[in-house]
C-alpha cells in the first residue's frame, strides 16, 4: 500500500505529550510558524534532552529499551494492519459490541486514548460518536496506516509508543480504551497499571480482551500452533492463515449465515455467537482474522479473575466485566470510585 503523507502533528496534542523516559515536557526544536502542522522535524524534552522525531506527522516517542518479544509484536502487526489497512462499516456495530454497555454517549465530547490503535480503524469511529479529541497509540509501523486512515479528521491524532511507558501527561485522558490489545503485552497488568493514570479522576477505562473461559480448543491447539507460527516469515503465515480462511469462509456461508434466522441451527453450531459476527464481512477481511490469531508471539487468554486484578492494578474500580459472544472479557471501569 502507496501511503500518502498525512498532514501533520497537531500543535493541540503537543500539550498532552509527556518524554517516556522522565515524564518531561515535548517542545519542538526549531521555532515553527504561526500556522501549520509538524510534518517532519523534532521534538526535545524539557528535563532530560531526550529527543524524538516526528516523520509523517507522527511523532516517534519510543523510550530507548524496547523488550525484543514486544518489538516483534509490533512489527508483525504492523505488517498486518499496513497490508489490510481498509476501514469497513462493519467496524462500527463490531466495536459497540466490544465496549458494551459503554455506548456512543460516553464519547462525546471527551478526549479519548485508543491504546493500541492498529490501522486507526476504531479511531475513525470515536471521532464519529463526539469525541472532542481522538489520540491513538500503537507501537509499530501500524501508526502509519492509522494516521493515512484518518488524515481527514482533524481532531484525531495518532503517536507511535509504548502501552507501558506512554508518552502523556498524567489525567490528560477522558476516557481510554484498548481493544484486543492488553492480551498480547508481556505483561497485561504493567498496561493497565502504566495507562490508568492518564485519566481524569472518574475517566472511563474500557477493555476488550480474550478469556480462557470458553476457549479450550483455541487454548489446546491454536495457542501451541501460534507459537510456531509467531516465528515464521511473515508471508508465509499469510499464506497458512489463507489456507485455513477457505474451510472458515465456507462454513460461515453454508452453515453460519443461514442459523441468522434459524434458531435450532444456532443452538448446535459451535462457536455460534461469535462465528455469526464475521457472516457480513468479506473473505479478505476473514483473512486478516485468521492471519491475526497467528502472527503474535503473545497471546494471553485470562481467566475472569486476572481481568479483575488487572484492573485492580491500575487502580481502576471494575463497573462492568461481561463475557462477550462466549469466548471473551468486555470489561470498563473507572479510575477512583466516580460513576
Amino acid at each position: 500500500m502507496g501511503l500518502a503523507v498525512p498532514s501533520g502533528l497537531k500543535r493541540r496534542l503537543l500539550d498532552l505529550l509527556a518524554c517516556p523516559e522522565c515524564h518531561g515536557t515535548l517542545a519542538p526544536t526549531r521555532a515553527l510558524p504561526e500556522a501549520g502542522d509538524i510534518v517532519e522535524g523534532e521534538l526535545a524534552c524539557s528535563r532530560c534532552s531526550a529527543r524524538y522525531p516526528v516523520r509523517r506527522g507522527v511523532p516517534r516517542l519510543l523510550p530507548k529499551a524496547l523488550a525484543d518479544e514486544a518489538v516483534a509484536t509490533a512489527q508483525r502487526f504492523g505488517y498486518e494492519w499496513t497490508r489490510f489497512s481498509e476501514i469497513r462499516p462493519e467496524y462500527e456495530e463490531q466495536m459497540l459490541g466490544w465496549i458494551a454497555p459503554v455506548g456512543r454517549e460516553a464519547f462525546a465530547g471527551r478526549r479519548v486514548l485508543d491504546a493500541g490503535c492498529g490501522k486507526g480503524r476504531h479511531l475513525r469511529l470515536a471521532a464519529a460518536f463526539g469525541a472532542k479529541d481522538v489520540i491513538g497509540i500503537d507501537l509499530g509501523p501500524a501508526v502509519d496506516a492509522a494516521a493515512q486512515n484518518t488524515d481527514d479528521l482533524d481532531h484525531v491524532h495518532v503517536v507511535q509508543g509504548d502501552l507501558t511507558r506512554p508518552p502523556f501527561r498524567p489525567g490528560s485522558m477522558d476516557l481510554i480504551y484498548s481493544i484486543g490489545v492488553l492480551h498480547h503485552l508481556g505483561k497485561p497488568e504493567a498496561g493497565f497499571r502504566a495507562l490508568a493514570p492518564l485519566l481524569v479522576p472518574g475517566g472511563r477505562f474500557v477493555a476488550w480482551l480474550y478469556a480462557r473461559e470458553g476457549n479450550g480448543w483455541v487454548v489446546a491447539l491454536v495457542d501451541p500452533a501460534r507459537h510456531l507460527t509467531s516465528r515464521l516469515p511473515l508471508p508465509l503465515v499469510s499464506a497458512f492463515a489463507w489456507a485455513a480462511t477457505v474451510p472458515l469462509w465456507i462454513a460461515l456461508r453454508l452453515l453460519y449465515a443461514p442459523a441468522r434466522a434459524r434458531p435450532w441451527l444456532r443452538r448446535i453450531l459451535p462457536y455460534q455467537s461469535y462465528l455469526s459476527d464475521l457472516v457480513p464481512f468479506p473473505f479478505r477481511e476473514v483473512h486478516s482474522i485468521a492471519f491475526d490469531q497467528l502472527l503474535a508471539p503473545v497471546a494471553h487468554y485470562m481467566p475472569r479473575e486476572r481481568v479483575e486484578r488487572c484492573f485492580a492494578v491500575g487502580g481502576l474500580t471494575l463497573r462492568s466485566l461481561r463475557w462477550h459472544h462466549a469466548n471473551s472479557w468486555a470489561a470498563s471501569g473507572t479510575r477512583g470510585g466516580a460513576d
